[in-house]
């Protein structure tokens, strides 16, 4: 039920989500997966120093991240 609400919620704020999402031809329908606290923040810094250039991934079809995401739980910082 959450990712439904999730996916609603973004399809309403942000028109560039909803064409994406339209018919799930360029992205699919979000699935959430539950991490521990700290977990992305984890992730972040694995990647290098924060700030700068660096920047969060905000849409992507690419399950690189999420694969990613998901080998650092577990993984205390």
């Amino acid at each position: 039920h959450f990712a439904q609400v999730l996916d609603q919620t973004l399809r309403q704020l942000n028109s560039d989500y909803d064409a994406k999402r339209h018919r799930d031809l360029a992205l699919a329908a979000p699935r959430v997966h539950f991490l521990a606290p700290g977990t992305f923040e984890a992730w972040l810094r694995s990647r290098g120093p924060l700030g700068g250039q660096r920047k969060v991934p905000r849409l992507s079809n690419s399950r690189e991240v999420l694969e990613e995401v998901l080998a650092m739980r577990g993984v205390r910082w």
